[in-house]
């Protein structure tokens, strides 16, 4: 009661010293008016008190709704991306080590082999024919030789020079017989290694040699993915970095690891190649393009808040809308936080100083708000 009657006392003086009353020189003006700016501040510090007095006992105030993100610490993880290709140890086009008309092909497309397994022999009815004109010659020289050893080594019978000539023919046609059947073996086409025909590129009756490849062969257990990393990355990548390969063909992610790393710099485009594991292979096929993310940053304990939440000054300084409790009062005070972030990864930004684990952070109505402004989480 005694509140009431003295705010009506100011504003009874108040009025009875309206600038329309006031008379006298300028000392009495400015007193006046001195007057008057005193009653306007009491005035002012009198409606506030009464204000915060009817928003407690008035149940029927009503504030904006927000929604708001309780900051924890969590793992926070950052990626680059290249592209790359993959690659096979295991991947090799097949030649014939001759010259000749194919005369076989023992397996097609798509099919598995063993090592050692034979792909594809020439005709070779020329050097068969050669071979058996020798090997009839190996077995007379044989004979002459046995039998003129015989008669020298054991009767004394005829002369040294006679023997050593036997001898040297022998000899000189075993070796003939043996580099024909070499030759004879060059005509074919052996898997260097189990895998799958991936491709012939030949046919029956067809002339092959050296200068072109017949098939290719393909082993797939053995690949892995090959990518250029800008040089700007140079000192984030070595061997170990973890890695996401997405094959966008084939709608899958898996998980790998750097093997290893480029020690040049190539000129043209400043990258550094990298080879990356590749733990599934199933369905994997060379030279298929894929989507490599590399992890150049993680922190185990930071403190992250959605990427569109963060808000700029027009002096460019970032900021984030909190949540402020009010003692006793079942509303929130916004206010302005000034934090610095990190890294950005996807819609995830890393805050490295201005918050603290617990604080609230205004998610939905951040872009409404002003600091100062009551609000209750909706």
């Amino acid at each position: 009661m005694k509140k009431t009657l003295s705010i009506f006392s100011i504003v009874l003086l108040a009025a009875c010293s309206s600038p329309e009353q006031a008379t006298g020189d300028i000392a009495a003006l400015s007193a006046q008016k001195d007057s008057l700016v005193s009653v306007r501040s009491e005035l002012n510090t009198q409606i506030t008190l009464l204000e915060e007095q009817l928003s407690k006992l008035d149940t029927t105030v009503r504030y904006d709704a927000v929604t708001a993100l309780s900051i924890e610490s969590a793992i926070f993880l950052h990626y680059f991306d290249v592209f790359g290709t993959v690659e096979a140890d295991k991947s090799i086009s097949l030649y014939p080590s001759a010259n000749g008309k194919v005369e076989k092909i023992y397996v097609k497309n798509g099919q598995r082999v063993s090592k050692g397994q034979l792909l594809i022999s020439l005709d070779t009815d020329i050097l068969q024919s050669s071979l058996k004109e020798l090997e009839n010659g190996l077995a007379l020289a044989k004979t002459m030789f046995e039998k003129q050893q015989k008669l020298w080594m054991d009767e004394q019978i005829g002369s040294e020079i006679q023997f050593l000539q036997a001898q040297n023919q022998y000899n000189g046609l075993v070796q003939r017989v043996k580099t024909l059947k070499e030759q004879i073996q060059l005509s074919e086409v052996h898997a260097p290694f189990a895998g799958t025909i991936d491709n012939i590129f030949v046919k029956e009756g067809e002339m092959a040699g050296p200068q072109s490849p017949s098939m290719r062969l393909v082993n797939t257990s053995g690949v892995y993915v090959k990518a250029d990393v800008p040089e700007t990355y140079a000192n984030r990548v070595r061997v170990g970095t973890p890695a996401n390969i997405a094959f966008t063909a084939m709608d899958y992610e898996v998980a790998a690891e750097v093997l290893q790393v480029g020690q040049f710099i190539a000129q043209g485009n400043r990258t550094f190649s990298i080879n990356v594991s590749l733990p599934v292979t199933e369905g994997v096929k060379p030279n298929q393009m894929v989507h490599v993310a590399l992890q150049d940053y993680k922190n185990e304990d930071a403190l992250t808040v959605p990427a569109s939440l963060v808000q700029q000054d027009v002096e460019g300084n970032d900021f984030v809308y909190t949540l402020k409790t009010v003692n006793g009062a079942a509303y929130y005070e916004v206010a302005k936080t000034w934090v610095t972030t990190g890294l950005t990864f996807g819609d995830t930004t890393e805050v490295t100083t201005g918050l603290e684990q617990g604080m609230m952070v205004i998610d939905k109505g951040s872009r409404s708000v002003r600091t100062g402004q009551r609000v209750v989480k909706g």
